[in-house]
């Protein structure tokens, strides 16, 4: 049976204009498709008695369980045995709720091809896991063809169409996701009228509110969200549940919508409060069901951000953005655009910090390197571009910020030369950026060497 998909981090093409610390900050939403746990379906949590409850404690102990079984069956009676496979399902299963895509894709590449051959139900298991992995790997186009290959296999289900409603919306094709997820709702009618188990209404409902937040109708968007969380929260009684806080994403993010169009201050305090609020609630149910270093709590971390900065409660903002910006640099399914948007957030709190009367925290800057380095280890295995150029061009900023001058010339330098490979007039201003920086830094290197050499002189 298809099941709902897992959410996944939308990839937005990063483009070389992209500039650290620039006022606008993130890239303007209908500029991209999704963002992690904001929308997107997600992977039902199954209810049948004997299932592992949405705790990440829990999951991991399951986890460690199911490895250890998984890799003797492999070993002692194969792969190609319908023992081991089952043994897989299982343990994908918590692989894909703690996001570890890159073992689901290395054992995926082997099972598939099985599950393939052998058809029926096999064959569905094994592409629906693959179509679940690359989703959160951002490759949504493949996706798409692999739900369809499903399609063509058992016809149309509430659950593939509504699959397919939030891959097309991550596509950005708005119009066929509305199409998926309004059969999507038909086909649910029509499954309770036979008795058959019905799809997720809940999840439909906010994918359709989502389709309604990108096209600006951010009234609709929220009814239609709010009602989503409602019936998560049905769903899930007492327990904790990422789902409730995956439609709590999008409730705050369309609350903050809202309330720059609002005119009466009153009403715009209590969306951005209701927002906070929401966020604060999003992080601690994704640190219980997801773990603290789930991609799902860093996204939850950016917009409780978002929502302390918009209250001005910045040093609370700050930690939210920090705690962010090392979760991005770690996950499996690294992404340049989310490092780079929740970069500049960092560095535009800190900067309106500043502008308030509070002084630079160097210190706070310093404790970043740790973070940035473990950034700078995967842009540096990713093609050396322009793209990549932009993210040096952002720590270089940073460690001059932190009086790293040496780590900030060398970076600044290399950025330089990247940004060469581009068109003059898309890059001309960022390379004279780099250039102005570069120099200072470089005169605050030879100003310490001179004071470090008289000092050794009046030492003598």
């Amino acid at each position: 049976q298809q099941r709902p998909l897992p959410r996944a981090p939308a990839f937005r093409h990063i483009r070389a204009m992209a500039q650290a610390g620039a006022e606008g900050g993130p890239a303007a939403e209908n500029s991209a498709p999704v963002a992690a746990g904001e929308a997107g379906p997600e992977q039902a949590v199954p209810e049948e008695a004997g299932e592992v409850e949405e705790l990440v404690s829990l999951q991991l102990v399951e986890e460690s369980r199911l490895e250890k079984l998984f890799e003797e069956q492999r070993r002692d009676i194969g792969l190609d045995d319908e023992v081991t496979l089952k043994t897989f399902f299982k343990l994908f299963d918590m692989w894909i709720q703690l996001y570890r895509l890159n073992k689901c894709a290395e054992v995926l590449e082997d099972v598939v091809p099985i599950c393939r051959r052998r058809g029926g139900n096999l064959h569905i298991q094994g592409v629906q896991a693959l179509a679940f992995t690359v989703w959160k790997q951002s490759k949504f186009r493949l996706a798409a063809e692999l739900f369809h290959e499903i399609e063509e296999l058992v016809g149309s289900s509430s659950a593939l169409c509504e699959n397919m409603g939030h891959t097309y919306s991550s596509l950005g094709d708005y119009p066929e996701a509305s199409k998926y997820f309004r059969r999507a709702l038909t086909c649910i009618d029509e499954e309770e009228k036979v008795g058959k188990k019905a799809g997720d209404r809940a999840g439909i409902l906010l994918g359709l509110g989502l389709i309604e937040d990108r096209q600006g109708n951010f009234e609709k968007a929220l009814a239609a969200v709010r009602e989503s969380q409602r019936l998560f929260r049905l769903r899930c009684g007492t327990k904790p549940s990422s789902l409730v806080a995956k439609a709590g994403m999008s409730i705050a993010k369309i609350l903050l919508k809202l309330a720059d169009k609002e005119a009466d201050p009153q009403k715009r305090t209590e969306m951005e409060e209701e927002a906070v609020e929401r966020e604060l609630e999003n992080v601690t149910l994704f640190e219980v069901t997801c773990g603290a270093d789930s991609p799902l709590t860093a996204t939850a971390l950016r917009g409780l951000g978002e929502a302390y900065e918009r209250r001005k409660r910045l040093p609370e903002a700050i930690k939210a953005y920090s705690r962010s910006y090392h979760l991005e640099a770690i996950k499996d399914a690294f992404d340049l655009l989310s490092i780079m948007e929740v970069h500049n957030s960092l560095f535009r709190a800190h900067l309106d910090n500043v502008k308030s009367g509070v002084p630079l925290d160097r210190e706070a800057f310093r404790s970043y390197l740790p973070t940035v380095e473990q950034a700078l280890t995967r842009v540096k295995a990713m093609v050396q571009d322009a793209n990549a150029g932009a993210y040096y061009k952002a720590a270089g900023e940073l460690m001059a910020f932190a009086e790293d001058y040496a780590g900030a010339v060398m970076l600044l330098g290399e950025a330089i030369r990247l940004f060469g490979t581009e068109t003059m007039d898309k890059v001309q201003g960022l390379i004279d950026t780099c250039t102005d920086l570069k120099a200072f830094c470089e005169k605050q290197l030879a100003a310490a060497c001179a004071g470090g050499a008289s000092s050794s002189s009046a030492r003598r």
